[in-house]
C-alpha cells in the first residue's frame, strides 16, 4: 500500500450514494480498460457525474485534500521525481514533497495499483491529494523532459540544507582565506614574493591546488548531502494493451 490509510473505490462510492447503477459502473469500467483513462474522467466524459460531484465526494467521504494547481509556482525538482512518460499516462502530477512524502494531484486517488507503483519510481511515500482535471492538464503541458538520472537534495528540515551549504561556501573559501591571512604574516615568503616571475607562478599554483581542491570538497559534500536516484523503468503494459 502507498500510505497506510483505508482505501474506498470510486465506483463503490458512487454506487452507495445513488449516483450511478451497477450496469453503469461496468460500463465505464470497460470503457476505463480500453482507454487507460482514470474511471472519474470516464465517469465525467460518460456524463453519469460532473466534475464538481467527483471532486466534493473524494474529498468529503474519504477525506481526501483538493488542491489547487499553478504550474508556474511549481517546483521543478519535484516534478522530476516522476518521469514524464508516467504522468502523462495516469494524469497525475507531483505537487509538493513533505519531508519523505511525494504529495501527488491525481484524478482518481484511490486506484492502489497506481499508488504503490509511483512509490517504488520515487522512492517515497506517496500521499494522493485530488486537483480538477484542466489544472492537472495544464501542467502536464509544460511537463519537464524525462532526464536518465535526477539529483534530488536529501529529505532534511530546511534549516538542515542552510547549515550544508553555508559548510560548502566555508570550505570552497578556507584556502584563499588562510592564504590571505598567512602570506601578509610571514616575511620570508614575502621575500620570495620579490624574485621575477613569482607572482605568475603562485598563481598558477594556487589556481591547480583551487581546482583540484574544489572538485574534492564538492564531490565529498555531494556524497553527504545529495542523492543520486536513478529512474525506474515502467513495468511493461499488459498483452494486447494500446501503446
Amino acid at each position: 500500500m502507498a500510505e497506510n490509510r483505508s482505501w474506498g473505490s470510486l465506483g463503490d462510492l458512487l454506487l452507495r450514494e445513488g449516483l450511478i447503477t451497477d450496469s453503469q459502473l461496468s460500463t465505464a469500467l470497460q470503457v476505463q480498460k480500453e482507454t487507460e483513462k482514470s474511471l472519474g474522467r470516464v465517469l465525467v466524459e460518460m456524463g453519469l457525474i460532473t466534475e464538481r460531484v467527483r471532486m466534493r465526494l473524494l474529498q468529503q467521504k474519504l477525506g481526501y485534500e483538493i488542491v489547487q494547481i499553478n504550474p508556474q509556482r511549481l517546483d521543478r525538482m519535484v516534478l522530476e521525481y516522476l518521469p514524464k512518460s508516467l504522468v502523462h499516462k495516469h494524469r497525475l502530477v507531483p505537487v509538493r514533497l513533505d519531508l519523505d512524502t511525494l504529495v501527488v494531484a491525481m484524478e482518481d486517488p484511490t486506484d492502489v495499483t497506481i499508488l504503490d507503483h509511483l512509490k517504488s519510481v520515487a522512492g517515497l511515500r506517496i500521499r494522493p491529494v485530488i486537483a480538477s482535471v484542466e489544472e492537472i492538464e495544464a501542467v502536464l503541458g509544460q511537463y519537464p523532459e524525462e532526464a536518465e538520472r535526477v539529483e534530488a537534495a536529501v529529505l532534511m528540515p530546511i534549516w538542515a540544507r542552510v547549515l550544508a551549504d553555508l559548510l560548502l561556501i566555508a570550505l570552497l573559501a578556507a584556502p584563499i582565506v588562510g592564504f590571505l591571512i598567512y602570506v601578509p604574516t610571514n616575511p620570508e615568503l614575502l621575500s620570495r614574493f620579490a624574485r621575477p616571475g613569482a607572482y605568475v607562478d603562485i598563481f598558477i599554483f594556487t589556481l591547480v591546488f583551487w581546482g583540484i581542491y574544489t572538485v574534492v570538497v564538492f564531490e565529498i559534500w555531494s556524497l553527504i548531502f545529495q542523492r543520486r536516484k536513478p529512474r525506474l523503468p515502467e513495468p511493461p503494459s499488459p498483452p494486447g494493451s494500446p501503446p
